[in-house]
């Protein structure tokens, strides 16, 4: 029988054409012309090898998180960060797969086929500095953070007080809230990672389905 052959075949087609896309959008810049301000607002960008997100102050003149995320959504509300790191994602992965070792086939097949099963991933720590490879900084305008965090804030799924829904982390500095919107493999938790900071005018790649495509647009310094 051939047909083994034949699904082997256009299986292998369709990965291939899947990561040769992933590495042009990664490479292709949006907002090509984007600088960043000398006097702006430090942001982080961080991957964990799997996931990445975006680290933003708790409280600034632009944008107060505490209104939505409070202590007593921690475990140990001394754990309360200074700043908090966000990131989206498929609920089964982010569950079960803090890296990339931890990932179950059901999961990833479930996040390639599509869900809208997804939560925000919110971790708190406290002033935080870069580190090679895995935390890169850059600063916005007021306007551009501003941008970023109503982008974000839209994504948190809320119960019939108007209230956020907030469930446990991995540890006791991390809390998962329910969220909105929908993951697929043309649309990952790196994807929605530019998609926030390419809507707030960042320069980053057009399509950037893996934490690289991400982490590549941030250069890394010795903090």
């Amino acid at each position: 029988m051939k047909w083994p052959k034949h699904i082997a075949r256009g299986l292998g087609a369709g990965i291939f054409i899947y990561l040769t896309a992933a590495l042009f959008g990664s490479i292709l810049p949006a907002n090509q012309f984007w600088k960043s301000p000398d006097d702006g607002i430090e942001l982080f960008v961080e991957t964990n090898g799997l996931h990445t997100g975006i680290i933003m102050p708790m409280r600034s003149d632009v944008h107060d998180w505490s209104a939505i995320i409070r202590p007593d959504h921690l475990e140990n509300p001394g754990n309360y960060g200074s700043h908090i790191m966000v990131g989206w994602g498929h609920e089964g992965v982010y569950r079960n797969a803090e890296h990339w070792q931890d990932l179950r086939v059901r999961d990833a097949a479930s996040a390639v086929f599509g869900s809208n099963a997804v939560l925000l991933h919110v971790y708190h720590l406290n002033y935080p500095q870069t580190y090679p490879h895995y935390r890169r900084s850059f600063k916005v305008s007021e306007a551009e953070y501003r941008a970023i965090a109503l982008a974000i804030q839209e994504y948190f799924a809320r119960d019939n007080s108007g209230q956020v829904i907030p469930s446990p982390g991995y540890g006791q500095r991390d809390v998962f809230y329910r969220s909105q919107g929908h993951y697929n493999a043309f649309f990952t938790c790196n994807s929605w990672t530019s998609k926030i900071l390419r809507g707030a005018g960042i320069r980053t790649g057009i399509w950037t389905p893996f934490q690289g495509g991400v982490m590549r647009w941030f250069p890394e310094t010795d903090g």
